[in-house]
Formats: structure tokens, C-alpha cells, sequence
């Protein structure tokens, strides 16, 4: 490519026609006249192009874009002659071509001092502070005063007065602070998108500097490009050297904020034509949940669900300005080896913004958002960062042995899962950062293996309110079922086998465990699909409806099947499977799958003994038939506590509550319970008490 050069004069002289133009004369007098609270005049590369016929120019500007930003900038001031002395108009370019746009694992030395579009994730985001940019110092010897531009971390101090000529040492340079020239700043953080990865990357970081009026402009999660120029700076190896290593970053000159949802998502027209096929193939669902980790044997049910959490119900703004979540959470619960983990990081990698995290090595900070101190400009800030459920706005977060979390970090998480946000107030920073992400979570029972006759809240050490945010819970059992564990054995055996083909490159491999879409198809299917936004037809409604009075009609005093939590999920799950079938309407049949799902789930973990269901098995820590045996014992210690001074003895507890119809041996479990728990103590051995 031929090097283009333009004198300071040349590049002054193109803004300056550039400015004159009718189109842009206009819109250069409308920032004025709003000035500051407006500062800057936005154009796009396309707009240099068409007004310069050429690409010459563009291209000198892109490569030399401090020198040239700053040209035009005077250029402006002069096309807006002495009427606009006072103010500073700033040139913002966007809209840069394909080969402007890096990645930032792609940015090398050639890249430095260069324009360029960077696409990512905000990670971290300093509070907005004044930033001297020209200090007016006075000599105390002559009290003459003078200014100082000011470039780096420090501020930089005359050598010797203009006037008197003394030196630094022998007289003093006040800093006149009122009269001195402020700059807003603020230091941001941007990661790479997860879904611009490949599968086990790292995402990479870069620190941005911004200025002026781009400040304040967005928060910890917020998916940008950032327009600007590429600086370094050497590392310091001590305070009087420096290293010949640099650290990069980005002087700021545009921030274009991105929408949460999947429209962003790039589909050509072909990828378009693709998916309306597919959408309009009756077996369109089936092919989905056949594509959900086909190396995992069963789980048939289980699939359905994640296919319908991926693309989620419709998030709906109510008239008083209160928001219903769309999205679908889900926990899996169940014994060890039986795929959790490698459920959850398939969905990770499936999802367009998908993020994984381990419970285990997660903090709450680390899930949701946190105050951190950081070194910025030379010194110590606070800094607002994102947590795995921020950065997975829009997508799915995958949190993996939620069991082992810390109960004051799984706290963190009930704001985020039924609100969609998350506060942070620490350090004088009070912010509320957007989580519109699906949870799907993991966990194993406390002791080792699930048991179908126990309440699944006594089983997983999560909290009851956070329990009943799921929308669906899946428990894996593994029992021993000889036709279902040589169905397994085989199916493992012949995956293994088909490994050992892939590396010896024999391209025969077995269908079944080939998906029937491919991942990245199915990325930009659930992309498109989730632009759609269902409307539930009359005979979907009356069909969720009769299905949930007819659940509620089962219930008792004593039991409750299911809640409007219940009603809510069966909407979602509906539009979910609308969604799926490219629907603008969500039918009977998307009623039906959603009421199917939602039965399997219930008579899973929510049925009882007497094969009713009971809700508050998954909602609370005791069900409906637990809460009346305690009470029922609470009123035998109230009545016995009158005769026995040293508490009621264990036995003549026992026979009155046999003589009331309560089981023996029940009512020994649940005594057990209630010390447990605190309800009841042992004043002397073998007799209780209540606390």
C-alpha cells in the first residue's frame, strides 16, 4: 500500500472543508450551540470516504489519528470563528472498516500509535475524577503566573520562572488550582466476548483511558467497541529505570454501546434462509435436544429442559414499571458420575454468552460484582468489577457445585436470579449492574447420594429461598438397572471407540454421537430465535390454566402441590418452546411441552409418600405433613413440661404420641430433626425440652 503524507496545514485544510460542508456545517453549529452539554461531533469512516472521493485521506487518518484529531479540532474552531472562542469540540470516528477491528489477543507492535475498533466485555470501571490537564503555577519570588501542559501520572512542575528566571531551588511554584484546566477521566477495563472464543480460551484484557464527555458512559458487563488510539507505556523496574517491555492501552476517542440481547449477533442472509428451513421442519424441537451433549447417554427429559432454557421465555415490562424475568433457571441435583459438570460446560460453550464458573472456587464477589483496589494513574482507586453473572448478561451462567459455595456468598445470588441485577454498595461506590442471564446450576446431595424419600432441601446445603428461584430441578439418580447399565456401558465403550477413530482420522464416525445441528448453527439459531417475541394464544392460556387449578385442586390444608411460582415458569417454559419453533404465537403444543416438563420435575422432588405432591418440599425445609408432626410434638413437651420439671422424658413422649395416631418411629426422626435445628434440647439425658 503507498504512504500517503499531509503537512499540518494539508490535514487543517481537508477538516477545514470538511466542516463547511452544508451537512456537517449544521450539525457542527447545533453541538455548539448546546455546549458542554454537548461536546463532540460524531462521523463515521464511510462519511471521509464519500466527502474525499478517495481513500488517501481516510487512510492517513487512521494511521496518524493523533496528529490529524488534533488538526481538526483546530480546523473546527476556526470554521467556528471568534463567536465560539471558549469551547472544544472533539471529533469522534466510528464506524471503522473490518480491517481497523482487532481483537485484543491480536494487537502487536504495529499496531501502536494506530486507530483502531476493539469489541468487548466492560470488566472493570474506576469512578469519574477531574484530571489536570493544564496547571497555572505562580512564582512566589515575581507572583507572576504561568501555565504548565500536563502529560503524565504526575503532575509535572516548571524548571525555572518565565519572568525572573529563578530556578526550581531557589524559589517556589504555587499551584493556582481555581485557575488551572480540568478534564473528566476515568480508567475501564474490557475483556474479550466469551462468545468471540474458541473452545478453553482465556479471555484477554486491555485498560482504556477515557476523557472528557465519554465519561460515566457505561458500567461492569456492558458489551462496547471502543474507538481509539493504541498508546504503551514502558513497565518501571524501580523509580529511576524503566523497562523496555511496555504495557498497552487505549486512549478513547468513541464508545459505541452494544444491546444485551442476540440481535447483535452477526447472520447473513444465508445463515437467515438456513434457519427458516430448519425452523420449518416439524422435528425442529427433537433435533434441538438431540443436540444438547449427544455424548451423554438419557437424560431425555433433562435435555428438554436445557433446550428450552436456552432460548427462555420473554422478559416483560409490567405497566407499573416493575420487570417479570424471561429467563429460565435451572438445578441439577444428583449423585456423583452422573454428567452435571459436563452438562454445565457444554451449555457454557453452546450458548453465544455463555460463562462457566466452579461454586468451589467462586466467592460471591466473584459471581456478582465487586469493589476492588486497583493502581490507577499512579494510585491506589477503588474499582467497580464484574462477576460472572454480570458478564454472562444476555447468555446462560453455568455455576458448578453451587453446594460448596460459602452460605454468605450464595446470599449474593437471590438478587440476581429473581431481580436480574445486582447492587454493589462498598467503598462510596453505589451502583446497580444489569444480570439478565439464566442460571444453571449444580449440586450434590450432602451425604453423597440422593434419597428419593428425603426433602431435597435437607439434602443440598442451599438455602430454601434460593431453592425456590429454580424453575426447574432435575434430580440424577444412579441406581442399579441391569438393561439401562448395559445400555450405558455400551454407549461409553463405543464413544471411546469413536475417539480412537478420530485420531487415526477415519471419518466414519458414528451419528450417534454426532449432533444433529452443529454447535455453531445452533448458536445462530438461538440467536434469531431469541429476537422473536411470542404471544400466548387463548387455548395455550386455558390449557396452563386448567393444568394449574387442577394441580391446586389435589392440595389440602395440610398440602400445597404448587404456587404461582409454578404458573409463572409454565409461561416461561411455553414462550421458551414458541421460541424454539421460530412461533410468533406460543400454542397448545407449546403449552403441553411446557406442562409435561414442569410434571416431571414436580414428581421428582416434590412428591410424597402418599404419591401427592407437596411444593413446600422444595420451598422450605420442612414439607406440609412435617410441619403438623411438629407441631404436634411441640404441643405434647407444652402439656408434659407441667408435670416433668427436668424436661419430658423420651418415653412418655413416645407413648402419647403413639396413643395420637403418630408413628414411633417417625416421631424419632423428627425429635432428631428438631435438635438439631435448635427447636428442642436435652435438659437431662433422654428427656426434651422445647428451646
Amino acid at each position: 500500500m503507498a504512504e500517503y503524507h499531509y503537512e499540518r496545514e494539508e490535514i487543517r485544510e481537508n477538516f477545514r472543508k470538511l466542516f463547511e460542508d452544508e451537512e456537517f456545517h449544521s450539525e457542527l453549529i447545533k453541538v455548539a450551540d448546546n455546549y458542554p452539554d454537548e461536546m463532540s461531533i460524531s462521523m463515521s469512516y464511510e462519511d471521509l470516504t464519500l466527502f474525499f472521493e478517495d481513500l488517501e485521506f481516510p487512510r492517513f487518518v487512521l494511521q496518524n489519528p493523533k496528529l490529524c484529531l488534533e488538526e481538526g479540532k483546530k480546523a473546527i474552531n476556526e470554521v467556528l470563528g471568534s463567536a465560539y472562542d471558549d469551547i472544544e469540540i472533539f471529533i469522534r470516528l466510528k464506524g471503522l472498516p473490518d480491517a481497523r477491528k482487532k481483537m485484543v489477543r491480536d494487537l502487536r507492535a504495529n499496531d501502536l500509535a494506530n486507530y483502531l475498533a476493539i469489541d468487548g466485555l466492560v470488566r472493570k470501571a474506576t469512578e469519574v475524577r477531574p484530571k489536570l490537564s493544564k496547571a497555572v503555577f505562580r512564582c512566589s519570588t515575581c507572583q507572576s503566573d504561568f501555565k504548565v501542559k500536563q502529560n503524565g501520572s504526575d503532575i509535572e512542575e516548571p524548571i525555572q520562572c518565565a519572568e525572573c528566571g529563578k530556578s526550581s531551588n531557589k524559589t517556589n511554584f504555587i499551584l493556582m488550582q481555581d485557575e488551572s484546566e480540568f478534564e473528566n477521566f476515568q480508567n475501564i477495563e474490557i475483556q474479550e466476548s466469551p462468545d468471540e472464543l474458541r473452545g478453553g480460551e482465556q479471555p484477554q484484557r486491555l485498560k482504556t483511558w477515557v476523557k472528557d464527555d465519554l465519561v460515566g458512559e457505561v458500567s461492569p458487563g456492558d458489551r462496547i467497541t471502543l474507538n481509539g488510539i493504541l498508546d504503551g507505556s514502558p513497565k518501571r523496574k524501580s523509580s529511576r529505570s524503566k523497562s523496555r517491555v511496555f504495557d498497552i492501552f487505549m486512549r478513547v476517542n468513541g464508545i459505541e454501546v452494544k444491546e444485551y440481547e442476540f440481535e447483535d449477533f452477526e447472520l447473513s442472509e444465508e445463515d437467515r434462509k438456513e434457519i427458516k428451513e430448519a425452523g420449518d421442519d416439524p422435528r425442529i424441537f427433537a433435533r434441538i435436544v438431540n443436540s444438547i451433549a449427544p455424548s451423554i447417554h438419557g437424560l431425555h427429559n433433562e435435555k428438554i429442559g436445557l433446550a428450552l432454557q436456552l432460548f427462555s421465555g420473554v422478559r416483560k415490562e409490567m405497566p407499573d414499571g416493575s420487570m417479570t424475568r424471561g429467563d429460565i433457571h435451572i438445578l441439577l441435583v444428583g449423585d456423583p458420575g452422573t454428567a452435571k459438570s459436563q452438562l454445565l460446560r457444554y451449555i457454557a460453550d453452546l450458548s453465544p454468552r455463555g460463562m462457566y464458573a466452579s461454586g468451589k472456587g467462586s466467592t460471591g464477589a466473584g459471581l456478582t460484582a465487586a469493589a476492588v483496589r486497583e493502581e490507577v494513574m499512579g494510585e491506589s482507586r477503588w474499582v467497580l468489577e464484574a462477576g460472572t453473572l454480570v458478564l454472562a448478561d444476555g447468555g446462560i451462567a453455568c455455576v458448578d457445585e453451587l453446594d460448596k459455595m460459602r452460605a454468605e456468598d450464595r446470599s449474593a445470588m437471590h438478587e440476581a436470579m429473581e431481580q436480574q441485577t445486582i447492587s454493589v454498595a462498598k467503598a462510596g461506590i453505589n451502583a446497580t449492574l444489569n444480570s439478565r442471564c439464566a442460571v444453571l446450576g449444580a449440586a450434590n446431595p450432602v451425604y453423597g447420594r440422593f434419597e428419593v424419600h428425603e426433602n431435597i432441601s435437607q439434602q443440598i446445603d442451599l438455602p430454601p429461598p434460593l431453592i425456590s428461584r429454580f424453575d426447574l430441578i432435575f434430580a440424577l439418580i444412579d441406581k442399579p438397572d441391569r438393561k439401562k447399565d448395559s445400555e450405558i456401558a455400551e454407549h461409553i465403550l463405543n464413544l471411546h471407540e469413536e475417539g480412537e477413530r478420530i485420531e487415526k482420522e477415519d471419518v466414519d464416525i458414528e451419528k450417534e454421537f454426532s449432533p444433529e445441528l452443529s454447535k455453531e448453527f445452533l448458536r445462530k439459531y438461538v440467536a434469531h430465535a431469541k429476537s422473536i417475541t411470542p404471544v400466548m394464544t387463548d387455548e395455550a392460556m386455558t390449557k396452563l390454566e386448567d393444568f394449574y387449578l387442577d394441580l391446586r385442586s389435589q392440595g389440602s390444608e395440610d398440602s400445597i402441590p404448587a404456587t404461582a411460582r409454578q404458573l409463572e415458569s409454565l409461561v416461561r417454559l411455553t414462550e421458551a418452546s414458541a421460541r424454539a419453533h421460530l412461533r410468533e404465537q406460543a400454542t397448545i403444543e407449546d403449552a403441553e411441552r411446557a406442562i409435561k416438563v414442569t410434571q416431571y420435575f414436580l414428581e421428582q422432588v416434590a412428591s410424597t409418600d402418599s404419591d401427592t405432591l407437596d411444593i413446600d418440599i422444595v420451598a422450605s425445609s420442612v414439607s406440609a405433613s412435617e410441619r403438623t408432626l411438629l407441631a404436634q410434638i411441640r404441643d405434647i413437651i407444652k402439656e408434659k413440661r407441667e408435670v416433668h420439671e427436668g424436661g419430658v422424658p423420651a418415653e412418655d413422649l413416645l407413648e402419647e404420641a403413639v396413643s395420637r395416631g403418630l408413628s414411633r418411629e417417625e416421631v424419632r426422626k423428627e425429635l432428631g430433626r428438631m435438635k438439631t435445628n435448635g427447636q428442642i434440647y436435652e435438659p437431662s439425658p433422654d428427656s426434651y425440652d422445647l428451646a
